[in-house]
């Protein structure tokens, strides 16, 4: 049984979207100080507030999963799915 193209692209999108929310920084902090990253410092749960709070060693972690979970679907994800599962309109 194979699945339509639309449930495909559909699944994929969710991916995306899941990766692309998935707070990084916040996570962090919390595995490693246990601290909620919306209340202190800035307030704002990137890599930089992540830094101030945890210490600058945990900025390049932060900011490589941060970047990655935009990058990876549009590079990596929608040239594999558009490739393996091509649209036929």
């Amino acid at each position: 049984m194979t699945l339509p193209h639309e449930v495909i692209y559909a699944a994929a999108g969710l991916v995306a979207y899941f990766a692309g929310a998935t707070p990084f920084g916040f996570l962090t902090a919390k595995a490693v100080k246990g601290v909620d990253l919306r209340e202190v410092g800035s307030g704002n749960i990137g890599a930089t507030n992540a830094a101030r709070v945890l210490g600058p060693v945990w900025f390049i972690p932060v900011f490589a999963f941060d970047f990655l979970k935009g990058f990876a679907p549009v590079f990596w994800m929608a040239p594999w799915v558009a490739k393996h599962f091509p649209c036929d309109h």
